[in-house]
């Protein structure tokens, strides 16, 4: 083994020339940033051919990989290492070097050693960092000794963001400093042991893979239809001698902003802009260039769908200066009417360029009218249905009621639609009920997993007869609303107690947190105004105790603990609950856990909670990214971390792509109202390369072996059985309401909507699908609308919200 040091970094190279560990000096728990292999071995992993640094190639339609040759390590001293892997149609060598700042620096070269040129389609190296969810009870070592990496592609700056779990520094910044790289795709390996009713469940390893060079290949039938990062896969001739070059800096960061300050530093221009805004809003974009650099032009690239074709603009015009004592930074504001997404491309007078991807949504309410619509008419079943009046896809799965949730909080917010109401209302009665429960006794749940029941599916059916219970009597039709307001409790005060339940199992879960905390403080509220005290007291009990659990495992971070070893899941919804019950010290770690797992990138898709499981790769999942965003969101007003507001903002955005019918990136076309439940950010997915940077639901898995899918899946036909819940937590939050905070630098700033000067204040104007409220926390202002009324803008003066633009629903 091959020891290399400096002042940062501790690097250790095997025999092959691969990187075995990578320690930073000033790290208390030494953490190893990239895979382990002992661990591998030791967890049972098949994989034994992906160590950082491993590399393959297609050279004239032949495979070269690095594990068939003989490494050459030369160690030119204690900080720097020449590894070279000769072959005859194809030489590589990798340069591992630490300087004495902090630092160290990849180097990848490949060349030719023949006398005539050769092809290259592909030129691919695993990039093994520690994205591992240990099979380890002890939820510390995935907080401390785990990452998630948030990459930044397209364009000469790649970069990316490996961020520790725990959110605790240092975590570690990679910035490309070379060639422009192709692709980033993954590999997952894990193991499965659901059907085995084993809490902590799955477990699993995500391989990232760089590609210096991809001809599209590696992404069957996705790259035809990538029109934002296809015209990077080509091939490369390569000429006799000649050399091609990939570099980057290893450096360690503090935090997303230090991240950005720090890509200032090795070249790299620091963006901050607009990922998504409606037609109704602007795209608003401020840039800080490296010294010595200029703007030389920047081009808007959208997709037209009259010409099928790129429509490509210069908006150079729109970039000034921002201050005659800041001549490296520039800003734009432009309105964008026209729904789709958008490349932007700026190139500077070094003549390299980077890219920004964004999209521009049709407004919201526009999204959810056509949701609504489309899953009544499309969705709602009559009685010759295996299970009458329920809505499609069938599932046993609680999640799949979230359809019928966002229904219900849609039509609370809008003018009712009663048709809609009502197909609601028959569901949950003829349905939920007799599914559900056996003979409709709501203290009595259906093993519907053969020898068990989910405690979480109970969470969707109260939340379901919650919902009901706040419709107006004249919208019901089959029983009045303190009926359904009755059920809730009963469900609630059911779930929420382990006395309730026969087995360890569903004991355990019970006290596991889920998707009530959207609705639980409300339904209290309810019960106490109708006066309803029996339940409002047993109910309230219940949730004392449950809170007072989950402050006395959050020293130990139980809470981040699902069914899973470590699950966003778990610590989103955790944060949340102990906000809600006023506990903040309890709840300051978990947030935490919250602001290291959701994205940030130069692509709005990336900015998603990190998951991987349903995709086999990072991803976007409809449910739990909308419910993590809006944990993130629902904690920042009771921590008052603006972390929490723009990353929650951000995730939030993000999952409107499994929605938004005007995304022309993916294989994966929706009509107005239709929707996937999943979108595999990662290109390629080399677990099933279909999915590329494509939207799909979980019944593409019912194809694979593995039993969990299959059993989960079987009688899955559609794609968005285990949506809506999202919807709803959006609505609950930014769907209604927009925030001002003051950043550090004490500048103004906005979260769901646009700020615009007016006399001697701002005018705020909301993005929100229904705004009624405007709101600062730090200050501990809010402006809300009158009942029944909705407030699209006001305005911000002397330190006040002052109402200006009031109409009727």
């Amino acid at each position: 083994m091959n020891i290399l040091r400096n002042d940062e970094f501790e690097l250790q190279i095997s025999s092959n020339g691969t990187l075995e560990s990578l320690v930073m000096s000033a790290d208390p728990v030494k953490m190893n940033w990239v895979i382990d292999e002992n661990y591998v071995k030791e967890a049972g992993y098949a994989e034994q051919d992906k160590r950082f640094g491993e590399w393959f190639a297609h050279v004239d339609g032949e495979i070269i990989e690095s594990a068939n040759l003989k490494a050459n390590i030369e160690l030119n001293d204690d900080s720097s290492a020449t590894v070279t892997y000769q072959h005859q149609r194809f030489t590589v060598q990798c340069t591992y070097s630490l300087t004495r700042n902090g630092q160290w620096e990849w180097i990848i070269e490949c060349s030719n050693p023949q006398d005539q040129s050769i092809a290259v389609t592909g030129f691919h190296s695993w990039f093994s960092l520690s994205y591992i969810m240990f099979r380890d009870q002890d939820v510390l070592r995935n907080m401390q000794h785990s990452c998630a990496l948030f990459p930044h592609i397209g364009g000469d700056f790649a970069k990316f963001a490996a961020m520790r779990r725990s959110n605790v520094a240092p975590h570690l910044g990679v910035y490309c400093t070379g060639e422009s790289i192709a692709a980033l795709g993954t590999y997952c390996s894990y193991l499965n042991r659901f059907l085995e009713q084993v809490s902590p469940s799955l477990d699993g390893i995500l391989y990232h893979r760089i590609s210096f060079i991809e001809d599209g290949s590696s992404l069957e039938q996705s790259a035809v239809h990538d029109w934002i990062y296809r015209d990077g896969y080509s091939s490369v001739t390569i000429l006799p001698g000649e050399v091609k070059r990939w570099s980057f800096v290893f450096a360690a960061f503090k935090d997303q902003a230090d991240f950005y300050r720090k890509s200032i530093q090795y070249g790299h221009p620091n963006w901050t802009y607009s990922p998504v805004i409606t037609t109704e809003g602007q795209f608003v974009a401020e840039v800080e260039l490296p010294a010595g650099t200029e703007l030389e032009s920047v081009r808007m690239l959208t997709w037209s769908s009259e010409e099928n074709t790129v429509e490509d603009n210069d908006i150079s015009a729109s970039f000034q200066a921002a201050s005659s004592d800041k001549p490296n930074v520039w800003q734009a504001v432009l309105p964008m009417h026209t729904a789709g997404e958008y490349k932007l491309v700026a190139s500077l007078t070094n003549g390299r360029t980077d890219l920004l991807v964004g999209n521009v949504l049709e407004p919201i309410k526009n999204m959810l009218e056509a949701r609504a619509a489309w899953l009544c008419d499309n969705f709602a079943v009559d009685n010759d249905s295996p299970r009458p009046f329920a809505f499609l896809p069938l599932s046993n799965q609680g999640e799949s009621l979230g359809k019928l949730t966002f229904i219900l909080m849609k039509n609370l917010l809008s003018p009712p639609n009663q048709e809609q109401v009502a197909k609601v209302e028959l569901s949950a009665v003829a349905d939920v009920r007799e599914h559900w429960f056996v003979d409709c006794n709501l203290m009595r749940p259906k093993p519907l997993y053969g020898s068990f029941y989910r405690i979480y599916d109970f969470d969707y059916v109260g939340h379901l007869f919650y919902l009901l219970s706040r419709m107006d009597d004249s919208l019901l039709k089959m029983y009045k609303s303190e009926t359904y307001l009755t059920w809730a409790a009963e469900v609630m005060c059911m779930r929420l107690n382990p006395d309730c339940h026969m087995e360890q199992r569903e004991k355990e879960e019970s006290q596991l947190v889920g998707v009530f905390i959207l609705y639980i403080q409300d339904l209290l509220s309810d019960l106490q105004e109708r006066g309803m005290a029996q339940w409002h007291k047993q109910l309230h009990r219940l949730w004392l105790q449950f809170t007072e659990g989950l402050a006395q495992g959050s020293q130990g971070y139980q809470g981040a603990v699902t069914e899973h070893f470590y699950d966003n899941a778990g610590f989103g919804p955790t944060c949340q609950a102990l906000c809600l019950a006023g506990l903040k010290e309890e709840a300051q770690p978990y947030s935490e856990l919250i602001a290291a797992n959701i994205g940030f990138s130069n692509d709005y898709r990336a900015n998603a909670p990190d998951r991987w499981w349903e995709a086999l790769s990072f991803m976007t999942h409809s449910l739990w990214g909308g419910l993590v965003a809006g944990a993130a969101r629902a904690s920042y007003e009771s921590l008052g971390d603006p972390r929490l507001l723009e990353a929650g903002y951000r995730a939030t955005m993000a999952v409107f792509n499994c929605y938004d019918w005007h995304v022309r990136s993916t294989a994966r076309r929706l009509l107005p109202g239709e929707a996937a439940s999943t979108y595999s950010i990662a290109a390629p997915n080399l677990n099933m390369p279909e999915l590329s940077r494509n939207r799909f639901g979980q019944s593409i898995f019912k194809k694979l072996d593995d039993p969990l899918f299959n059993s989960l899946f079987a009688s899955i036909d559609r794609d968005d059985w285990d949506m809506g819940e999202e919807l709803v937590a959006y609505l609950l939050g930014f769907g209604t309401t927009t925030y001002l905070y003051t950043d550090d630098k004490g500048r103004l700033r906005c979260v769901n909507g646009l700020l615009e000067p007016q006399g001697d204040g701002w005018k705020v104007t909301s993005y929100a699908a229904y705004p009624t409220r405007f709101v600062m926390v730090e200050k501990g202002l809010a402006i809300r609308a009158n009942k029944g009324k909705l407030m699209k803008s006001v305005l911000f003066v002397r330190g006040q919200f002052v109402p200006i633009d009031v109409s009727v629903k």
